[in-house]
C-alpha cells in the first residue's frame, strides 16, 4: 500500500467547526455507522461524545493544544486508533 502526503489551503476558520460538524464529518468517514462510535477515554472519564464537546471547548477558548490532545483522544475512542 503506497501513502501520499497532501497538503492544501483551505479558507475556513477552525473556530467556524462545531460539534454537530465534528460529529457528521466522523459519521462520514465511517460510512456503516449512522451515529458516532461510542468509545470511551478512561484517562477523560468521558464517552466520544463528551470528548467532541470538550474538544470545542478548548477550540472557543483559543487553547489549541488541549483541543488537539482532546482530537487524538477522539480519534482513540472513536476508532480505536493511535495517533
Amino acid at each position: 500500500m503506497s501513502f501520499a502526503t497532501v497538503t492544501v489551503d483551505v479558507d475556513v476558520e477552525l473556530c467556524e467547526i462545531d460539534t454537530e460538524d465534528l460529529q457528521r464529518e466522523l459519521r462520514k468517514r465511517r460510512a456503516t455507522d449512522e451515529e458516532l462510535p461510542d468509545g470511551y477515554d478512561p484517562i477523560e472519564g468521558k464517552g466520544t461524545l463528551g470528548l467532541a464537546e470538550a474538544c470545542f471547548e478548548a477550540r472557543r477558548r483559543g487553547d489549541d493544544a488541549r483541543a488537539l490532545e482532546l482530537v487524538d483522544r477522539l480519534i482513540y475512542a472513536a476508532l480505536g486508533r493511535i495517533i
